[in-house]
């Protein structure tokens, strides 16, 4: 269901963006059986929420499953209105050491980006705070630098807090030799196609994005991940890296630059969570002592809390004697 298909309801089953179905729901023949994909978004209100609450109305008997990596809403929201029951696949842990995702090395600079004084706005950093925070030559440049020196030319794609700071970026990258394009909401469709697929093909480096990029995008042989956006939603984390996990030939690694501190927030992505129907006042409880990393001093590779070495290069971590 899209535009320029025609609908045709004798088909026993159709595909379509939760969006076409909104601006469409007088026109489409009512389910009997929904699977929606994300379905983190489906909460009351929302358009997932709208789209379902609707569908219910006209047929109680209707039967809906929903699939996500990340069953979290930032707004702390459950889904426990929408769905009835939890059911738990695999870890991500569980599929990297099954080969369905990538390991990952994962590697955060020594100085972080100073976010102390920046207000939340609907739960998150307030955009406009965050992006003069962020969008500075000296903090893309490290960057940069990361990039050249962990997956020098790989396939990377990195997570910016506006379209603004996403061009910026890409300049940067390019201002050293990369080749490097932003994309955007805005940008002509033929357009952002053309440049996804110039980097789906490696005629393409690096691919710089603010929003457009997170969740559900999916290019073959992405091998870094560069965090540039900060964050409080584990689900924006998890989504943003989960971008690189795709298992690469050779079993190559997924490399994970975080500069902007979303792994001191949010631990590491293979961490095990507890995720509830109910939200995370009342279900997931999250301390900051729960999301805690260490950092190497040596490489600068970010490990687990309870990490004895660095787990990229070996480097035993000193024990600080406690007074008891």
């Amino acid at each position: 269901i899209s535009a320029g298909s025609t609908y045709d309801r004798r088909h026993m089953a159709h595909v379509a963006s939760v969006f076409t179905l909104a601006r469409r729901l007088d026109r489409v023949e009512v389910p009997d059986y929904v699977i929606v994909d994300e379905a983190h978004h489906g909460v009351a209100g929302s358009t997932w929420g709208k789209v379902l609450a609707y569908w219910r109305e006209k047929n109680p008997k209707l039967r809906v499953i929903g699939v996500t990596a990340t069953p979290e809403r930032l707004s702390g929201e459950g889904l426990g209105e929408t769905f009835d029951t939890m059911i738990l696949g695999p870890t991500t842990r569980e599929l990297i050491d099954l080969g369905a995702l990538a390991p990952y090395r994962l590697f955060a600079p020594r100085q972080a980006v100073d976010l102390s004084g920046i207000k939340r706005q609907g739960g998150d950093f307030a955009r406009g705070e965050v992006a003069a925070a962020v969008d500075k030559p000296a903090i893309t440049g490290d960057a940069v630098g990361h990039y050249r020196r962990l997956c020098d030319g790989a396939p990377a794609v990195a997570f910016c807090v506006s379209v603004e700071h996403a061009e910026n970026t890409a300049e940067q990258f390019r201002s050293v030799g990369y080749r490097a394009m932003s994309i955007d909401g805005k940008m002509d469709r033929q357009l952002r196609r053309s440049i996804i697929a110039d980097f789906g093909r490696g005629a393409i480096n690096v691919l710089t994005s603010c929003d457009l990029i997170s969740e559900g995008f999916d290019v073959p042989g992405i091998v870094a991940g560069i965090l540039l956006r900060p964050t409080w939603s584990l689900s924006l984390y998890l989504q943003q890296v989960g971008r690189a996990l795709r298992p690469k030939p050779g079993g190559r690694p997924a490399v994970i630059l975080d500069h902007v501190s979303n792994s001191g927030r949010h631990g590491m992505p293979d961490d095990d969570r507890e995720w509830s129907l109910l939200g995370r006042e009342t279900g997931r409880k999250t301390k900051a002592s729960e999301a805690a990393c260490r950092q190497c001093e040596q490489c600068y590779a970010v490990s687990p809390a309870a990490a004895a070495k660095c787990r990229d290069c070996g480097h035993v971590f000193p024990i600080k004697a406690r007074e008891v």
